[in-house]
């Protein structure tokens, strides 16, 4: 019974102030610890951002064969060791980079060492067009480029001739003219603008087999879809003039 009397006498004969103490003086300083390692923080962010190892160092570009690598990098708009490379937004870059003539599409990726890469897939011409002594390029997204520098004269050498077009009607046959079969496209020579007065879209295809096709620019992507062309030449390969009108194809040696 007396050993038990002590043992509850010890338990409540601690220093009760200096305990409450210890703890308040382990608290501030753990507060204090906080607050200097949140300092210490904000320090380095700060020293980190004025530094150079926050910003932009190098630009590589690949995929360009008919566009030029500073063409591509002066439309990305990237200021080397000024930018920062965490608030270079990489999706503004890519819509910037596809406005570039014969850029079909872009990719661009950059990483923690202030690294830009950037990836291109150039667009193919495939028409060509002459209005007032400037030549227009047609490439495979439709686009028309106005080439008054005659940059890219010998890489449309192969491309079909587009002639008598005025700028608005050349706008109006290039949105369909993308969606004919690139077999098709291969074979063309030239086409001619040849309106009739009650057949405002009526256009020439001069083949490259010297036979001569008569479309409609507004369907004829529906009349030459698929292998529609091939079989037709294969069933009527003698004649040398289609006239294509809705359904039916009139022809003619």
């Amino acid at each position: 019974m007396a050993r038990k009397q002590q043992t509850i006498y010890n338990d409540y004969d601690r220093n009760q102030v200096k305990a409450i103490l210890k703890k308040r003086k382990v608290k501030r300083r753990k507060r204090r610890l906080k607050i200097l390692l949140i300092i210490l923080i904000i320090i380095l962010i700060i020293a980190f951002f004025m530094s150079d190892y926050s910003r932009l160092k190098s630009i590589t570009v690949s995929g360009n064969n008919r566009v030029e690598r500073q063409e591509i990098i002066d439309a990305a708009k990237i200021n080397l060791h000024q930018d920062y490379t965490f608030f270079t937004n990489t999706d503004e870059i890519v819509s910037r980079i596809k406005e570039v003539p014969l850029v079909k599409s872009a990719r661009v990726s950059k990483n923690l060492f202030g690294d830009i890469t950037i990836k291109i897939v150039e667009a193919d011409p495939i028409a060509q067009c002459t209005i007032d002594n400037v030549l227009y390029v047609v490439d495979e997204t439709g686009r028309i480029i106005k080439d008054e520098a005659g940059k890219y004269v010998s890489y449309v050498q192969r491309c079909p001739r587009l002639n008598n077009f005025d700028y608005e009607h050349l706008e109006e046959f290039s949105k369909e003219f993308i969606k004919l079969p690139s077999q098709v496209i291969n074979q063309i020579s030239d086409i001619n603008y040849a309106p009739l007065s009650a057949d405002e879209t009526r256009c020439e295809f001069i083949m490259d087999d010297a036979k001569i096709l008569y479309l409609r620019y507004d369907d004829m992507a529906e009349q030459l879809k698929g292998n529609n062309y091939a079989l037709l030449m294969e069933k009527y390969p003698d004649d040398k003039y289609y006239d294509f009108l809705g359904k039916y194809v009139y022809r003619s040696k």
